[in-house]
């Protein structure tokens, strides 16, 4: 009887990993499809506009650990901000997720000393691993900003607006959990009638 259970159990895991397979296949689908319609931006001088980083983010979501063997079960995982990987480039797509409250211009180092006559130190770039000439670091536009600005540059609309800010969190990872939540019973169900008749096949 033991061997029999074990079989069947073995039967089930394979069939319910290849369906979950295909079902982390269709969940990336889902949350790409949220990147793309939520994260928009149309202000072209923006370096913050989330298309630039698609590829990463597309790479770390495949990557990312879905199956995790904990020895007499696999476990399936999801990505949520805890656990992704935002590391490297994709550290201003993790700031974008989480919202933003304020408004926010992006500075890059030469205009920062043009107009505070010294170098930053204290702020971490949009994205640290472009050139130092090319990095852009974002900096709340209160008065003394924007007086620097229209000191500097005889104009209050140089620096480009964060197109991210005042906004809200952007839940990706919560709208892929409730994809997966509306299919993964269905799922299941189908697994086990389908392992079932392969069992009965077999015996």
């Amino acid at each position: 009887m033991d061997a029999k259970i074990r079989m069947f159990n073995g039967l089930l895991e394979k069939d319910l990993t290849i369906r979950l397979i295909d079902l982390k296949d269709e969940y990336i689908d889902v949350i790409l499809d949220s990147y793309d319609l939520e994260l928009v931006v149309t202000d072209p001088d923006s370096k913050a506009d989330p298309q630039l980083y698609r590829d990463d983010f597309e790479d770390r979501l495949t990557d990312f650990e879905y199956f995790k063997d904990e020895g007499n079960r696999l476990k399936f995982r999801l990505p949520n901000m805890d656990n992704f990987n935002f590391g490297g480039r994709l550290g201003i797509i993790k700031h974008i997720l989480e919202g933003t409250v304020g408004l926010y211009v992006e500075v890059n180092a030469e205009d920062y000393v043009s107009m505070f006559g010294t170098k930053m130190h204290s702020r971490n770039p949009l994205d640290a691993t472009v050139p130092r000439k090319e990095l852009i670091y974002l900096m709340r536009y209160n008065s003394i900003v924007r007086n620097a600005e229209r000191k500097t540059f005889n104009r209050n609309d140089y620096l480009v607006k964060f197109p991210f800010s005042n906004t809200p969190p952007f839940y990706l990872f919560e709208i892929g959990a409730e994809f997966i939540e509306k299919e993964i019973d269905k799922l299941v169900s189908d697994s086990t009638k389908e392992t079932v008749k392969k069992f009965k096949k077999m015996a």
